[in-house]
C-alpha cells in the first residue's frame, strides 16, 4: 500500500519535560506503525486512534478520527506499545534425580500396548495378524520340542512302523509312519524332522481354518477362529509329537473345505479332490470315517446337497475314494481288521459304560476350557483391566455353512461317546484330538454377527500369555518332572547312550550285525532310533504287531531283547509275554544301569538270542 493512499495521521500535543543531557533524543514517529500496515485490519468498527509516542509521559488530545478508507485493509491500527527489555535469564536449576522407575516402557505397559495393537489388527488387518500369530506359535513350539535329548513317546512308534513301509499297521493306518520315514530320509536321517512334520501339520490346519472362516464369517471372524483354536489343549503339548491324530487334523479341515466347495460350485475337479482328501483322511486315522458319515448326512439333509444328487460329481468323489483306499482295505482283510480290535478290557454293565461315556465327554469339554474361558471373559462387563469396549462385525453364515460347521465340530465327538457306551470300549481321551479342527470356528459361528467385547484388553493379555507361556511352561514342566518326579519323561532319557551300550553288547556276543530288537515300543525304539544300520523292531514279541518279522527271519538273525526292571524285575530270564515266541532260542542274559541325569538311575535287563548256525 502506497503512502499517498494512507490517511493523514492525527496530530498530538506533548508536554515537554527536561531531559538529562547525556540521554540521546529518541526519534519521533508519525503515521501508522509498520507492523500495523502489514497486518489485516481488526474486525472492530471503531477507527484507530492516534499513534502513541515514546515520550515518558504523554497527554494527548485526540481529534476526530479520519473516515476509514475504501477497504478494510486501509483501516489504521493502533500503534504497538513499547515493550520492556527482557529480563536476564535466570540461573538454571539443578536437575532433579528421579527416584522412581526409569523412563523406559515397563513390562506391564509393553504388554498393554501389545494387547492394544493386537485388537487394532483384529479390526483393521486380520490377515497380517494371522501371519504373526502362526509365526510366533509355530516357532515357539518348534523350539520347545527340539530342545530335548530324545523324542516324545509317540514318535518312536511312527519311526518303528515307518521304516517297514506297510499298507497298514496293527493299530493305525499308514500315512503318519510313511511321512515320518520320508522326512527322515530326505533330511539325511535327522530325527527332529518329525517335529517339522508335527508343527507343519498344525500350521496347515490353522491355514485351512482361516480359509474356511474367511468364506463363512469374514476376515475378523476367521482370525478370531484361529486365535480360539490355538487355545485348545490338542494344539498345545500334543503338537510336539507327530502322531496319526496330528496328521489327520489338516486333512479333517481340508475335507470339509473341499466338500463345501464341491457342493456349492458343483465342479468335477472339486468332487475328485474331495475323494482324494477323503482317502488320505482315512489313511491318516480311521476316525476320519466319522467325518465322512457326518458329511453324507449333511449332503442328504440340506437343499444344496440334495440338488447335486442327480449329477455325476458325487460319483466321481466316491469312485476316487474307493480306488485310493483299495490297498488298505486289502491289507485289513488279510490282517483280520486288527486296528479295530481293542486291547482294552470290555466294559460290562450299564453303570461302567455310562461312567466311561461321561468321563470322555467331560474330558473333551475340559480340553476346550481355554477358548471357552476367553470367550466368556470377553463378554463380561466391569472386570479389572478390561479396556475400552470394542465392536467386531462378523459375516453372516448361511444356513448351509452354519449347519456344516456345527455338525462337523460336534457330532463326531458324540459318535465316539456312543461307541464307548454301546460297544463297552473305554476310549482314551486323546482320541478326541483328531476331531477338533473346527472347534474354534464353531464357537465363532455361534456368536452374533455384531459382538461387543467388554473386556478386550484383559482377554487379549491372557491370550498372549497363553500363546507365549504354554511352550515355555511345557519345557519347564518336563524338566521339573525329570528332576522331582519318580518317573523320567521319555524326552529326557539319553536314548543314544542306551543304544550304544546295547550295540556293544550284541557285537561282543554275535559276529553278525544287529538285525532285530525285541521289546515294547519305547525300549525297542530307544535302541533302533540310534543304531546304525537301523534294525527292525519286534514289538512285544508279537507277530501280529510286527508282521515284517517271521519265525524264519527270527531264527536266521537272532534278536536282542530289552526290558525295564520296573516292569519285569527278573534279569535272568525272559519276560513272561516273550517266552512263547522266543523260548526256543539260545539266550545270554545280563543287566545294565543307565544314568538318567539329575542323580537318577534306571536298570534294564537284556538278553542276546543267538541266531541258529547256518547248515552246511
Amino acid at each position: 500500500m502506497s503512502r499517498a493512499a494512507q490517511p493523514d495521521p492525527p496530530r498530538t500535543t506533548s508536554i515537554k519535560r527536561n531531559k538529562p543531557k547525556n540521554r540521546k533524543q529518541k526519534k519521533r514517529h508519525s503515521g501508522a506503525s509498520p507492523n500495523a500496515a502489514a497486518r489485516p485490519a481488526a474486525p472492530s468498527a471503531d477507527p484507530a486512534t492516534a499513534a502513541i509516542t515514546n515520550a515518558p509521559a504523554v497527554k494527548s488530545a485526540v481529534p476526530k478520527p479520519a473516515p476509514p478508507g475504501p477497504s478494510a485493509a486501509n483501516k489504521i491500527k493502533p500503534a504497538m506499545a513499547p515493550t520492556r527489555p527482557a529480563a536476564p535469564p535466570a540461573a538454571a536449576a539443578p536437575a532433579r534425580i528421579q527416584t522412581g522407575p526409569s523412563s523406559g516402557v515397563t513390562g506391564v505397559a509393553l504388554l498393554l500396548d501389545t494387547c492394544d495393537a493386537v485388537l487394532q489388527a483384529l479390526q483393521t488387518s486380520p490377515r497380517r495378524l494371522l501371519t504373526w500369530i502362526v509365526g510366533i506359535y509355530g516357532g515357539l513350539w518348534f523350539v520347545a520340542a527340539i530342545g530335548f535329548p530324545s523324542p516324545p513317546i509317540g514318535s518312536y512308534e511312527m519311526f518303528l512302523f515307518g521304516q517297514e513301509m506297510q499298507w497298514g499297521y496293527w493299530n493305525d493306518p499308514p500315512l503318519a509312519p510313511w511321512l515320518t520315514q520320508i522326512a527322515y530320509t530326505l533330511t539325511a536321517h535327522w530325527i527332529s524332522s518329525q517335529f517339522v512334520l508335527a508343527i507343519g501339520s498344525i500350521l496347515l490346519t490353522l491355514y485351512v481354518v482361516w480359509k474356511l472362516g474367511l468364506e463363512i464369517v469374514g476376515h475378523s471372524g476367521a482370525a478370531l477362529a484361529v486365535a480360539l483354536t490355538i487355545l485348545i489343549y490338542y494344539f498345545g503339548p500334543p503338537v510336539t509329537t507327530y502322531s496319526p491324530s496330528v496328521a489327520q487334523l489338516p486333512l479333517w479341515a481340508a475335507t470339509i473345505y473341499l466338500y463345501r466347495r464341491a457342493v456349492l460350485d458343483d465342479e468335477s475337479a472339486s468332487w475328485i479332490l474331495l475323494g482324494v482328501a477323503s482317502a488320505f483322511l482315512l489313511y491318516a486315522k480311521y476316525t476320519g470315517g466319522l467325518l465322512l458319515i457326518v458329511l453324507a448326512l449333511h449332503f442328504f439333509l440340506t437343499a444344496e446337497g440334495r440338488s447335486r444328487k442327480s449329477g455325476t460329481g458325487p460319483y466321481f468323489a466316491l469312485s476316487t475314494l474307493l480306488i485310493l483306499l483299495m490297498p488298505n482295505l486289502n491289507w485289513l482283510a488279510h490282517h483280520n481288521y486288527s486296528p479295530f480290535v481293542s486291547e482294552r478290557p470290555e466294559l460290562t454293565g450299564f453303570v461302567p459304560r455310562a461312567v466311561a461315556t461321561v468321563k470322555f465327554l467331560l474330558a473333551q469339554i475340559g480340553f476346550h476350557a481355554g477358548p471357552i474361558a476367553i470367550a466368556g471373559l470377553a463378554l463380561v462387563p466391569k472386570i479389572p483391566l478390561q479396556g475400552e469396549p470394542i465392536t467386531i462385525e462378523l459375516g453372516t453364515p448361511s444356513r448351509f455353512d452354519r449347519t456344516l460347521v456345527l455338525a462337523t465340530a460336534s457330532i463326531p465327538v458324540l459318535l465316539i461317546s456312543a461307541i464307548t457306551f454301546l460297544a463297552g470300549v473305554d476310549q482314551r481321551t486323546e482320541v478326541g484330538g483328531a476331531v477338533v479342527a473346527l472347534s474354534g470356528l464353531a464357537m465363532v459361528v455361534l456368536l452374533p454377527t455384531r459382538i461387543v467385547l467388554h473386556a478386550p484388553r484383559l482377554v487379549t493379555c491372557l491370550w498372549l500369555l497363553a500363546l507365549i507361556g504354554l511352550p515355555i511352561g511345557h519345557v519347564a514342566l518336563t524338566h521339573a518332572k525329570a528332576r522331582f518326579s519318580g518317573q523320567m519323561p521319555t524326552q529326557m532319557v539319553p536314548a543314544g547312550n542306551l543304544s550304544a551300550a546295547m550295540e556293544s553288547i550284541w557285537n561282543s556276543k554275535v559276529p553278525s550285525p544287529l538285525d532285530i530288537v525285541t521289546g515294547d515300543v519305547v525300549e525297542a525304539g530307544f535302541v533302533v532310533m540310534s543304531a546304525r544300520p537301523r534294525p527292525s523292531a519286534f514289538i512285544d514279541a508279537d507277530f501280529r504287531k510286527s508282521p515284517w518279522i517271521t519265525p524264519e527271519r527270527l531264527k536266521r538273525s537272532g534278536t536282542l531283547v530289552l526290558w525295564a526292571t520296573d516292569q519285569f524285575p527278573r534279569t535272568d530270564e525272559l519276560p513272561a509275554p516273550y517266552r512263547a515266541t522266543l523260548g526256543e532260542l539260545k539266550a545270554t542274559f545280563g543287566s545294565m544301569v543307565l544314568p538318567l541325569g539329575f542323580g537318577k538311575l534306571k536298570t534294564y535287563g537284556w538278553a542276546v538270542l543267538v541266531p541258529d548256525e547256518p547248515k552246511p
